[in-house]
């Protein structure tokens, strides 16, 4: 029986045909949060484009699925043919080899790029793949799937690479893909398409996928995932230990595995961990995840020794062990599953309810994976239970649960709920937009209690400072976040905002929004319209002066408006400003303030409230 599919999952696949058959985009991401069916809807595609395979000859409408580790392999398998009955399924993997002609050949990247890809390059020979999957696309910018996608006719051969390190990307050779492709995508074949498909589009070493994807189809957030109930709730729980972390080295933008092995594996950091499960996790089926082997077996150990069923997984784990693990944690015989980097991907064990970080990570990806393997509907479970154990860190911001609401890190929930808390926070913000939150959370973890405390002794009308960023600026923009940027001024029969913020591929974009001031016939005002100027930006400053071009040449009329060097800056604020700022009840001496500096309260007054 064909699975049904949930309605962010046919919105998704409307998306993808939008992107590609009515925009001419070959090269597609799509986000879903682990544990909402990845597998699932990639499964039911062939059929939802059905009509354009057919306009190829047959033998000609090969899928292919790229698989990041090699167990994933049969598990998509299976749920490729529940999807397509009576398909025909090859594996490529090891010893196993896909027969010519199969309708979908799903492989794992290590076999397809091992010995300069000559897997890879015999399937070429046998087979026309016209849909071409990447699962946990995430990894899509290393070269060995670049170097696969060059074969496959989505990018330009100046990409191709002999390297077969799958989690190793050349930061030159990035750029040069990316200049590359400006020229690629008026050349490139259109007569194929590709998905990259993940929970969490943000790799740990910071290379955006833009270098791969031309934009980000489709995104449903985890949060939203939630609120839509179609994953549990998130409890967070967190335990503070006496290890430091400063001394520990950072490769490739994570901690160094050995050094972090070294600071947190001890006894008294495992027993702590065993009490903080047996206070907030005792009766629930749990994914503990560690540093390394060893840092799983001390770990497995410390729970055993308090009487707790539990076992290590790694991969040096026997696959018989292994299978037979997972299968008695399936049955509830098995409490606690200590494991090192096996369970972060691609597992379903929807009877987790209750995630211990004893891994410490700076990486919001990893973390996001982590804890996703505890989200899963399943029957009887109402929430998951997430316990972080957190460590001494003024040098590096280290990941916990708030981050996967978009709170940020060093902020302590205790229990409480994350929505909860998320509102707390933006009022907070809105309250003294002056205050550096981020920064503070980073010297010290702290409850939203403990924040109110530190925010009285802000100045809640400072105008936030650009920093670098203000050098060689010509318009007074307003800093809303590290992520946006914005003007306003007047445009038409209203009020246009002109914002510079990071999207999801790790990139800039410059997006307008006009609200019009003319009330409709009910008296409300109509929805603002919305415009993206540009994207895929490399840098933030990249951004911002493009934005001031597009302001230049296409609103000239108000460019004076916001010129930071405008004479009429410095001349006393006008009886309306001063009217407006005592309305707005935004401090200042009537006598000294002058038209720009009024001018920057009054934009902060609006954003502060959300007014565009």
């Amino acid at each position: 029986m064909k699975p049904t599919l949930r309605p962010y999952q046919l919105e998704a696949s409307d998306k993808i045909c939008e992107a590609f058959f009515g925009n001419g985009l070959n090269r597609l991401l799509v986000k879903k949060p682990t544990g909402t069916g990845k597998t699932v809807w990639f499964a039911s595609l062939p059929e939802r484009i059905k009509t354009w395979f057919e306009t190829f000859p047959k033998g000609q409408r090969g899928m292919l699925i790229i698989a990041h580790r090699e167990e994933l392999l049969d598990q998509a398998a299976e749920k490729i043919l529940a999807a397509n009955p009576g398909a025909r399924i090859g594996i490529e993997q090891g010893d196993r080899y896909a027969t010519q002609g199969c309708d979908v050949v799903i492989a794992s990247i290590q076999t397809l790029s091992a010995r300069k890809y000559t897997r890879l390059k015999r399937l070429l020979r046998e087979n026309v793949f016209r849909l071409v999957i990447v699962d946990e696309a995430h990894h899509a910018a290393a070269a060995s799937y670049r170097t696969t996608l060059v074969h496959l006719g989505f990018l330009p051969p100046a990409d191709a690479s002999e390297e077969e390190n799958i989690e190793a990307p050349d930061y030159d050779d990035v750029l040069a893909m990316e200049q590359a492709l400006a020229d690629w995508d008026r050349r490139a074949p259109k007569d194929r398409l590709l998905i990259g498909v993940t929970a969490t589009p943000n790799r740990t070493d910071a290379v955006g996928l833009s270098c791969v994807f031309q934009t980000l189809a489709f995104s449903y957030a985890l949060k939203q995932a939630i609120d839509d109930q179609w994953l549990v709730p998130i409890v967070p729980w967190v335990v503070e230990s006496k290890v430091d972390l400063d001394d520990v080295r950072i490769t490739a933008g994570e901690f160094n595995q050995k050094d972090l092995a070294e600071a947190v594996n001890l006894d008294a950091r495992n027993q702590s961990a065993v009490a903080a499960w047996q206070a907030h996790g005792k009766g629930r089926s749990t994914l503990a995840f560690t540093v390394d082997v060893a840092h799983a077996h001390a770990l497995a150990e410390a729970f055993q020794q308090a009487g707790v069923r539990a076992e290590p997984l790694s991969g040096e784990t026997p696959k018989d062990l292994r299978r037979a693990i997972l299968r008695r944690f399936t049955a509830g015989e098995i409490e606690v599953i200590t494991n090192c980097m096996v369970l972060t991907e691609g597992t379903d064990l929807p009877r987790t309810s209750c995630i211990l970080h004893a891994k410490p990570t700076k990486s919001a990806t990893l973390y996001e994976q982590m804890t996703g393997r505890g989200l899963r509907l399943f029957p009887g479970k109402a929430d998951c239970n997430v316990i972080d154990i957190v460590d001494i860190s003024r040098r590096h911001s280290l990941q916990g649960a708030p981050v996967l609401y978009g709170l940020p890190t060093g902020l302590l929930a205790h229990g409480k709920d994350l929505q909860a808390t998320l509102d707390e926070l933006a009022e907070l913000k809105e309250q003294y937009p002056a205050m550096n939150i981020e920064a503070l959370l980073q010297a010290k973890h702290m409850t939203l209690e403990q924040l109110r405390l530190q925010a009285k002794t802000f100045d809640i009308w400072a105008v936030p400072d650009m920093g670098e960023l203000a050098v060689g600026r010509s318009l007074s923009w307003l800093k809303l976040s590290d992520q946006v940027y914005r003007l306003s001024y007047p445009w038409g029969q209203g009020k246009e905002s002109l914002e510079v913020q990071s999207d999801l591929l790790g990139t800039w974009e410059i997006v307008t929004s006009l609200q019009d001031l003319t009330r409709g016939p009910f008296g409300k005002y109509p929805p603002p319209r919305t415009r993206r100027v540009a994207t895929n930006i490399t840098s933030a400053d990249a951004a911002l002066s493009l934005a001031e071009t597009f302001v230049r040449q296409e609103r000239s009329a108000v460019y004076r408006l916001k010129d930071i060097t405008a004479p009429w800056r410095l001349k006393p604020a006008t009886d309306k400003q001063l009217a407006l700022l005592g309305k707005k009840r935004i401090p200042h001496n009537p006598k000294t303030i002058t038209m720009g500096q009024a001018s920057e309260l009054i934009d902060l007054a609006f954003a502060r409230r959300g007014a565009r």
